[in-house]
This record gives structure tokens, sequence and C-alpha cells, in this order.
């Protein structure tokens, strides 16, 4: 994966890409394969240094091994955002998705915003929200909450970048339509070509019929440039020993 791509879609340094990011990939097209891939690509580049990922999954999907260990609360996933690279959140109750999402982008705004010394790192912070489209507000027509808008519009120049992960470029709210700098794309609805040429002046015609089996391809959204990419091979973790959870049960 080149530095580059991981770069522009990823890194929260203020720069022109430093907007957020989307995903739309429907169900077993590879998604958490590529999204693992990704994240765990960019841990390797020195410009993420100090940049802290954080995993929002509804679904309690689980992307990175047993070294990150899922958290159902929201003080001790801010937390963990002081002292991890990586952090997997997952909502105690699907009802409450929204307050959880949005409890944790004012976390983080806040994280930013601490005082430190002249001396501290500066931080900056990645927030990947899977299935945003179940979200309130979170559609073509719709507008998301507060904190969510805040997210798009101000996290650049707060060194905080937001990935929304829907299944169709459909679903985002119009308001990000102009604050994305990048697109990834996998089978994706026909349907989407005609909204990507309409919003983001891009034409997947060449390629529609070639994503889908764990292709994929990265779109440039502020030079209106399409890269196709083959599939990619799965990240291997190392084992641990089997640890119960009192919520989450058994990873491995």
């Amino acid at each position: 994966m080149s530095k580059e791509l991981i770069e522009n879609l990823f890194l929260p340094d203020g720069g022109p890409y430093a907007l957020s990011s989307a995903m739309a990939a429907r169900s077993g097209s590879g998604k958490t394969t590529l999204l693992t891939k990704l994240i765990t690509d960019s841990r390797k580049n020195p410009k993420f240094k100090e940049t802290r990922f954080i995993y929002i999954s509804v679904k309690e999907e689980h992307l990175f091994g047993p070294e990150v260990e899922p958290t159902a609360d929201v003080g001790t996933a801010l937390k963990s955002m002081t002292e991890n690279p990586i952090t997997v959140f997952y909502p105690v109750d699907s009802e409450f998705y929204e307050d959880d999402v949005d409890s944790i982008i004012q976390g983080v705004f806040a994280l930013s915003g601490a005082k430190r010394k002249k001396k501290d790192p500066i931080p900056s912070f990645v927030i990947i929200i899977d299935d945003a489209n179940i979200l309130k507000g979170f559609d073509s027509r719709g507008m998301p909450s507060p904190s969510v808008k805040k997210l798009a519009i101000a996290g650049r120049s707060k060194r905080i970048r937001g990935m929304f992960i829907t299944h169709r470029l459909g679903n985002l709210p119009r308001l990000m339509n102009g604050n994305l700098s990048a697109l990834v794309v996998m089978n994706i609805n026909p349907m989407d070509n005609d909204y990507a040429k309409r919003i983001f002046g891009v034409d997947f015609d060449e390629i529609i019929g070639e994503l889908g089996e764990y292709r994929w391809a990265y779109v440039d959204l502020l030079d209106e440039s399409i890269h196709k990419y083959n599939p990619i091979e799965p990240v291997e973790f190392k084992a641990k020993p089997k640890k119960k959870s009192k919520r989450f049960g058994v990873f491995s």
C-alpha cells in the first residue's frame, strides 16, 4: 500500500487532504480486510507516530487482533486514546448509537484542545464510524447531529479526521459532499455511479464492473482521479492466550 494513499486517507496534519473521507462497501465486499490493512500500514509510517485511531462499530466487528481489546464504555475509550494507537469502541445498545458517537466525538475534540506542555508532542486523531448510515439524519436528505457535522466541517483545523463507512455513497448527507477529500469504493450499488457523477464529478463507468470480489478503488476528490487496486492479503495477527471479557466473551 503506497504511503501517499494512506496519508491522503488518514493523516490529520491540517493539509489540503486532511478533510474527512468516506468508504462505500456492500456486505461481503472485503471492507473489514481492507480497513484493517490500511490502518495497520499507517502505523508503520513515522508521520502517524502521534496519531490515535478509534474505530466505532455497532455490529461489534473486530479488526485489529487480540492485542486491541474493545470497550463499551465511552470514558474507557477516551482514556485508551491517550495511551494506545488504536481503540475499538462497541456501543452498548444500538438504540443509543447516536449518543455514544456524539460523546466520542465531543471527547476527542476535548482531547485535541487539552492544555499540554510545550515539549509534549501534538496528538492527532482519526475517528472511523462504521455503519454510519444507521445514525439519525445520515442520508442524502438528512441532517446529522451537531457533533457529526463538527467532525466533518471543523475537524481538519483540530487535527481530527473522520472516516464514514456506509453501504452506499447515496447515504452521505449533502453537507459532507464538499468536506471530503477521498473516497474508497468497493462492491457498490450501480445507482451510486450516477450519484458520484452528479455530486463528486467522478465517473465509475469504466471500472464499476471490475469492483467486487475484494477489488476496490481509491478516489482522489481533489483532482477527481480514480485508482484501481486488486484484492489484498489479510493481515495476520499473533495469537495470545484466550482471555474472558465480562461483556464481549472471548477474543483469541
